[in-house]
């Protein structure tokens, strides 16, 4: 019925206006800042998966720019290594021209002072091969490896070896492939041989093969067999041979010895890769100093100390070839996860953008029926005021 102390349809079209006014600026706000989501109102499980996304997000770029820097350190390491083998390698050339019968005593003094200038040249890389401050390759930094590694031991032969035998007895053991001739001498009645003469004549004979990496020594009565290669790849295998001597007349025992390495939780840096704590990689670097490559005390001022420093930078070799391979594989695997970082984040922006950014063209047509509504609404609050005017025209 016509009224004119309430005007309800002054009330009903400022309603709307109110409503179709906040949906315009709504849509005003998601088109200036590009979001779908401007207030935790707007999608509140929107927002919280969103918000968690960007964490991940920002975390996996941190992660990115940690394995960068990761393989800058492995690649600064490889050059000091790199030079490093470069420098054994002429070492190893020196010894061969020492253990020469063609040069004399006086060239091997020329020869050993060269030697070591190299010695102290490969301590100087290791400890001037830095990165942010820390020197990698001298075992000081924090990715030094801790692991303790220790030299193959086979033990055995103690006390004196006698038979009854009015000749000399012989007998071979095979060590590490080499045929070594065990000889007890005869007095007449008894054949003997103490452990230092065992010790002499194993050494003798891996001497002759250049074998100078496995040494046998007398520990209180007891022959002992020393591999200078250290770790679980060092082995001392002991095999019977022919003849009256045997293993099991002397007291050793058949078999493989190997080193231990015995594994530390603090051995080498944890690179964060990933948006966690657990996200890592071990970042793990030798030690390559002389004193590490057990080259520190080589000699090749004679003939018999070139002889030993050829076989001892073999060893030398290989644990610098070992070295830089661990290196070279887990730069290899710090750049493999740096791309699979950059994916990660190129999907999670992906899946970022399809909860909160906003349909600009979706935004646009809503924002345009908002502003028709709301001139519309403007319009039908102007009639409706209106309306009282009209009506007291039936009471003049």
């Amino acid at each position: 019925m016509p009224v004119i102390s309430t005007n309800t349809a002054a009330n009903t079209a400022v309603r709307y206006l109110n409503s179709n006014s906040q949906d315009q600026t709504n849509s005003l706000a998601k088109l200036a800042s590009g979001s779908r989501i401007n207030k935790a109102s707007d999608d509140a499980a929107g927002l919280a998966i969103s918000t968690k996304i960007g964490t991940d997000v920002a975390a996996l770029e941190q992660a990115s720019t940690n394995a960068s820097h990761a393989v800058s350190v492995l690649s600064t390491a490889d050059g000091g290594a790199s030079n490093i083998a470069d420098i054994v390698e002429r070492m190893k050339t020196l010894a061969s021209e020492s253990a020469s019968g063609t040069v004399t005593d006086t060239e091997r003094a020329y020869v050993q002072a060269e030697f070591e200038e190299l010695q102290e040249e490969i301590d100087g890389i290791c400890e001037s091969t830095r990165y942010n401050g820390q020197s990698l390759l001298d075992g000081s930094s924090d990715f030094a490896v801790d692991d303790v590694e220790t030299a193959a031991v086979v033990e055995g032969a103690s006390a004196t070896y006698t038979a009854a035998s009015a000749v000399d007895t012989t007998g071979t053991i095979t060590i590490n492939d080499i045929e070594v001739t065990l000889t007890a001498t005869s007095d007449g009645t008894n054949a003997t041989m103490t452990v230092d003469e065992m010790v002499d004549q194993i050494n003798s004979a891996l001497n002759d093969e250049g074998e100078y990496t496995i040494v046998a020594s007398n520990e209180s009565g007891t022959l002992t067999l020393t591999s200078l290669a250290k770790g679980d790849n060092a082995e001392i295998t002991l095999e019977d041979g022919s003849g009256t001597l045997n293993l099991a007349s002397l007291g050793l025992t058949a078999g493989t010895t190997n080193g231990t390495t015995t594994e530390v939780d603090t051995t080498g840096a944890d690179i964060v890769v990933g948006s966690t704590s657990a996200d890592t990689i071990n970042l793990s670097i030798d030690s390559l100093t002389c004193d590490s490559l057990g080259i520190a005390d080589l000699d090749v001022s004679t003939e018999e100390g070139a002889a030993e420093a050829l076989s001892v930078l073999d060893l030398a070799i290989d644990q610098i070839s070992e070295a830089r391979a661990e290196i070279g594989a887990t730069m290899s695997r710090f750049e493999f996860r740096s791309a699979q970082i950059d994916t990660s984040v190129e999907n999670l922006e992906s899946a970022q953008s399809a909860i909160a950014d906003v349909d600009i063209a979706a935004e646009q047509a809503s924002l345009s029926s908002s502003s028709v509504k709301v001139q519309a609404a403007v319009a039908a609050a102007s009639q409706a005021n209106q309306m009282p005017q009209n009506l007291l025209s039936l009471i003049q």
